[in-house]
């Protein structure tokens, strides 16, 4: 009887063991499903969220390429011209200042201008520009004499849109509808006013 015992003990404390051990693979299991299936998720999550950006709002301000530039010499005004800033791209796109100026010359080099800003015909507006659209500002200057060593003499006038680096070469038009290929300015260069959506009142009238 008694080795009866010891050998039914021993049967029930092998079953028992075998009974821990299929629990514990079952939590071994299910812990390494659980992590695979978080993994999964994460993987999955981080694939479908958009990246994370520096600014909520995308830049709508024009640049140099997405624009050109038009300077008509007024026949009322000597020295006084509407400057036409126009989106040639394909995207709506905002301006907003004032219009910086240079010269070049004959060679097609660099030749530096000074340049002033006044708030005519009023401060500077926003103008949205859709494509094929402008912005106007009037810009004046006073000639000289070619051979006063202070005179720029320029065979053209480049322009930079507000905030940009870079430069436009504009179409300078002469009173007659044709180019115009050289102008005398003065060293106190160029008079700027300021962008607007419209042109009336921009022209610089003295």
């Amino acid at each position: 009887m008694r080795v009866g015992k010891a050998v039914a003990v021993s049967a029930t404390v092998l079953v028992l063991g075998l009974g821990a051990a299929a629990c514990n693979d079952d939590t071994a299991s299910t812990s390494a499903a659980t992590t695979a299936a978080t993994a999964a998720a994460t993987g999955a999550a981080s694939k479908s969220a958009p990246a994370p950006t520096s600014s909520g709002k995308a830049s709508t301000r024009c640049h140099t390429a997405d624009l050109k530039t038009d300077v008509q010499l007024q026949p009322d005004f000597p020295g006084s011209a509407m400057v036409m800033l126009t989106n040639k791209g394909s995207r709506t796109c905002t301006v907003n200042g004032y219009l910086g100026y240079g010269g070049l010359g004959a060679d097609n080099s660099p030749i530096v201008t000074g340049s002033s800003r006044v708030a005519h015909p009023g401060a500077p507006v926003e103008v949205s520009l859709k494509p094929g659209t402008s912005a106007f500002s009037g810009v004046k200057w006073a000639s000289c004499d070619k051979a006063d060593p202070k005179c720029k003499v320029l065979a053209g006038i480049t322009v930079t849109p507000p905030d940009e680096t870079t430069q436009l070469t504009a179409n300078v038009i002469g009173v007659d509808g044709k180019p115009v290929d050289q102008l005398t300015v003065s060293a106190a260069g160029f008079t700027v006013g300021s962008l607007q959506p419209v042109n009336q009142g921009v022209v610089f009238a003295s």
